[in-house]
């Protein structure tokens, strides 16, 4: 966060009205430091990234299934989590993103089969990132790192689902899965995209 504390206390010690102008300056680097705090950002660079939450539970239905995260660990009103569900794929190389804000759960609509009538199997993951965060909390799959769980729904519904265009300044083939909003700041458009870091 901004810190003036050592140019505060010179501007202090000051003669005349210069008191005056430190007690400004020290609201002013509070104001910034608030609404930093606020939204997850820090005016001087990049917020940590958010420690793991501890869980993804999964529920499974006929054509739904409900996604909770569990997570004790310290947060503020700023953090944001990330559901990813992969089609097929226990690696996640081109996961769906579900941006899921505050909450820490959701029910997804998801087809039971594949256009063909194949039954589709499903892997979740989630993470949490502060919207200042360069890069997002370590990732936790259902079933585990070593062992991820597929998922498989009951229904009738078929939908070979469209590939993954990915979330945020990720790439928008999909290939950049688990970045939530994002590594760089700013991604020109194609043809000429260039990656910004700031």
């Amino acid at each position: 966060m901004l810190d003036l504390g050592e140019f505060l206390s010179e501007i202090r010690n000051m003669p005349g009205h210069w008191n005056r102008i430190s007690v400004m300056f020290q609201k002013i680097q509070d104001a910034i430091n608030q609404i930093g705090s606020g939204v997850g950002i820090d005016a001087t660079g990049h917020m940590p990234a958010p420690p793991a939450p501890q869980k993804i539970n999964v529920a499974a239905g006929t054509d739904h299934v409900h996604v909770t995260i569990t997570d004790n660990s310290a947060r503020t009103r700023a953090l944001n989590y990330f559901a990813e569900w992969s089609v097929n794929d226990p690696a996640f190389a081109n996961a769906n993103v579900e941006d899921l804000g505050a909450a820490r759960g959701r029910i997804l609509s998801l087809p039971a089969k594949d256009g063909s009538g194949t039954p589709i199997n499903y892997y979740f993951r989630a993470y949490s990132s502060y919207r200042g965060s360069k890069t997002v909390s370590p990732r936790i799959v259902h079933g585990g790192d070593l062992t991820p769980t597929a998922v498989q729904l009951t229904g009738a519904s078929q939908l070979t689902p469209l590939p993954s265009t990915g979330a945020g300044t990720a790439s928008t083939n999909g290939s950049q899965a688990g970045q939530g909003f994002g590594t760089p700041q700013v991604v020109n458009p194609s043809p000429a995209r260039q990656l910004i870091q700031i």
